[in-house]
């Protein structure tokens, strides 16, 4: 019996080609995105911050529990200093306000610890009055707000002010009768340049001129100002390209880090180059086969 052979047209072993190629591509792609998501960034971010009013300058230090190097968040912070983010590695630290100056081995005038997280920010503040201050760790929220939006907190640090609320003129109410060293949360309120005043009973008002630019975090510290309240505007993250990098200019919240799939051309670039040179070699198959 005669058996004929089967010849395979070279169109069908092109597309064949094609549809294993997709296959893997797809499988790298998805690859990608599962190792993107499991990335988590190597280090926290950590800033120090001097609000309790009265007290001298001060140098803020974080020692590794473990041991190693002592990192120093402010050498020399006065009265609503807040100093620019730094990079901490995750693990155990003890945190100490020593008078700027001071030998490091003397007994610091506070002290707390911190579990410092990848990824996350803290800011650990002085706060209180002088006859009772306390280092607190606050955990700085960076998460990017709403489209046309800002997210923005208070630390009311004014000794002069038992409750202080803190509104724009002809806009939103960012702190109502906040509670002197008690930060209050982030609220969203809308981007814009707004005049904010603060308010409290028995003092003489202030009024601040600010610029909020959409898609950031802002802290507002309430001091002790020249015959009344005066406020401070600190940003704690500019958008979500950045990294935190300072106390005036950070960002993406202590999130960025690691391949983003879904932003990165690369692999969709590479896909596209090699499904082009297929369907070129494919077009030339063609060619070749009808010409025979």
């Amino acid at each position: 019996m005669l058996v004929r052979s089967r010849r395979v047209h070279p169109q069908g072993r092109v597309s064949t080609v094609i549809g294993v190629v997709l296959a893997v591509l797809l499988v790298v792609l998805l690859s990608a995105r599962g190792a993107a998501a499991a990335v988590v960034p190597g280090d926290a971010w950590v800033r120090a911050a001097h609000l309790v009013p009265g007290l001298e300058a001060m140098q803020v230090s974080a020692r590794p529990t473990a041991g190693g190097d002592t990192v120093v968040l402010a050498a020399d912070a006065g009265y609503g200093d807040v100093a620019p983010y730094q990079r901490l590695a995750p693990g155990d630290y003890t945190v100490e306000l020593r008078p700027a100056g001071a030998a490091p081995t003397s007994s610091p005038v506070l002290s707390s610890t911190l579990t410092a997280k990848a990824g996350a920010a803290y800011t650990l503040a002085g706060l209180g009055s002088l006859t009772s201050p306390r280092l607190a760790t606050l955990q700085d929220d960076l998460t990017p707000p709403a489209p046309g939006t800002v997210n923005v907190r208070l630390l009311p640090a004014a000794s002069t002010a038992a409750q202080v609320t803190v509104s724009a003129v002809d806009g939103p109410v960012i702190a109502q009768d906040a509670v002197f060293g008690q930060p209050t949360s982030y609220t969203s309120v809308p981007a814009g340049t707004w005049t904010l005043q603060a308010v409290a009973n028995g003092v003489a008002p202030a009024t601040t001129k600010v610029d909020l630019t959409a898609g950031g975090v802002y802290t507002l510290a309430v001091v002790d100002g020249t015959g009344g309240l005066g406020v401070q505007v600190v940003t704690d993250a500019a958008g979500a390209a950045t990294m935190p990098v300072g106390g005036a200019q950070t960002g993406g919240g202590g999130t960025a880090g690691g391949l983003d799939t879904e932003s990165s051309p690369g692999p969709w670039i590479l896909a596209m180059i090699v499904l082009g040179g297929l369907g070129v070699l494919a077009v030339r198959r063609a060619r070749t086969t009808r010409s025979s």
